[in-house]
């Protein structure tokens, strides 16, 4: 019986990601979150997993946190606050070079403070808007924001959903994951956008960058509803650094602004991404399907990318396999799998941290490795289409090298013995 379910639960499994893969091109048009809904459903019905092992497979926590943060972003959004700090920072750029440098500066550092995917949503118009009036080519500043952001979310506990996940599940507190991650993602920065530069330096070399432009696209500043939302901020990024645990932060920070904004709250519910929350806890259960019928063979691979994880040869080879494993079963279902094996691991605090790195790294390889890759793609496709090679020749660089430099810091945190 049980290799029977081992069996029927790598055939569910398959069958899911599959869907995953196939995306809008499925035969019945089936997307990510129905996948997992799928994939967890019929787990149940076939008995590999019982009903109240399934409940239990979904942390609540994690759910609660995206919540809590996708609230916050929304007033955030809502209000003109982001809008309004971005185009003041790319307002001030007077050459094609420093506009592509504030690009990917401003949505990095963005990327860390709210989700990356909020980010791009919001950055890609005005991007759009910015190079248009300045006859200006595109596409290396909307790889830029699109890389940048990936780069840039990797500095924080709440950056991106992945490390939400992290976060959740390996003890690191959000004030000394951000202290160790912050140089990690600064060097990695650079890095991005030196190569951006390099490989566009013809197209960013001339030209004259015009004033933001103040059109019927902007969002109109809301100066108290975006006062309440930078004191809310606040007190969430001192509730984070205070060690309060992250998902009754967010929870809190969302409570409060939907007091303080005495505004409809079913505007707010509505901006909510259920569908994300939705593809989280289907996954939760699928992985636990896998982990249930397969865990004698994952337990068999694991040790031998875990063994010794101060060494700098086995951090490298970690780093390898979450990059592959990232971009094969994308970033979140991947660290969803290793979670289970690297609680126990020998100096799992090195491994959490490299994991956070280069699932988030492994992002950047390819035009289809990250959701906000595709957002990017998707609201530039009939201005400026962006295709899989130009966004690789990019890509296949700056994931190598940074995800280099990542495991050399990390390497450099263990031999101090800092982790």
């Amino acid at each position: 019986m049980i290799n029977n379910h081992g069996t029927v639960a790598v055939s569910i499994f398959v069958l899911v990601y599959a869907i995953i893969i196939a995306g809008s091109k499925s035969p019945r048009k089936l997307d990510k979150p129905a996948a997992a809904l799928i994939g967890s459903v019929l787990l149940v019905l076939t008995g590999v997993l019982t009903k109240s092992e399934a409940q239990q497979a979904i942390s609540l926590s994690t759910i609660t946190l995206l919540f809590g943060m996708m609230i916050v972003v929304y007033f955030s959004t809502s209000s003109g606050l982001l809008d309004s700090v971005a185009r003041g920072i790319l307002r001030r750029c007077r050459t094609p070079r420093v506009l592509l440098a504030a690009v990917c500066a401003s949505s990095a550092i963005l990327s860390a403070l709210f989700v990356n995917d909020t980010i791009c949503l919001l950055m890609t118009p005005l991007v759009l808007n910015i190079t248009r009036r300045s006859g200006l080519h595109a596409e290396p500043y909307l790889i830029g924001l699109a890389t940048s952001s990936n780069v840039g979310s990797v500095m924080t506990l709440t950056g991106n959903p992945q490390n939400m996940l992290i976060g959740q599940s390996s003890g690191w507190g959000w004030g000394a994951f951000a202290l160790r991650m912050v140089p990690v993602g600064l060097v990695c920065l650079l890095i991005n956008t030196a190569l951006v530069t390099l490989i566009y330096r013809s197209q960013v070399t001339s030209g004259q960058i015009q004033s933001v432009p103040e059109n019927g696209s902007q969002i109109t500043l809301d100066r108290k509803m975006a006062t309440k939302t930078i004191w809310v901020m606040a007190g969430l990024l001192v509730a984070f650094l205070a060690g309060m645990p992250m998902d009754l932060a967010a929870l809190t920070a969302s409570t409060a602004i939907l007091v303080l904004a005495n505004r409809p709250p079913e505007e707010a519910f509505a901006s909510v991404d259920w569908s994300l929350l939705l593809f989280f806890a289907g996954l939760f259960v699928v992985v636990a399907g896998i982990t249930k019928t397969q865990s004698h063979w994952i337990g068999v691979m694991v040790p031998g990318i875990t063994h010794h994880p101060g060494s700098l040869s086995q951090l490298l080879k970690f780093s390898g396999v979450t990059i592959v494993g990232g971009n094969l079963f994308s970033n979140v279902p991947f660290v969803m799998l290793l979670r289970g094996w690297l609680i126990h691991a020998h100096h799992a605090k090195v491994l959490w941290l490299m994991l956070a790195a280069a699932s988030t790294l492994a992002g950047n390889l390819t035009l289809l490795g990250s959701v906000a890759n595709l957002i990017v793609a998707q609201k530039a496709k009939e201005e400026c289409p962006l295709s899989f090679t130009a966004f690789l020749k990019v890509g296949v660089a700056t994931t190598l090298l940074t995800t280099l430099a990542s495991v050399l810091i990390i390497w450099g945190y263990a031999r101090a013995g800092w982790v």
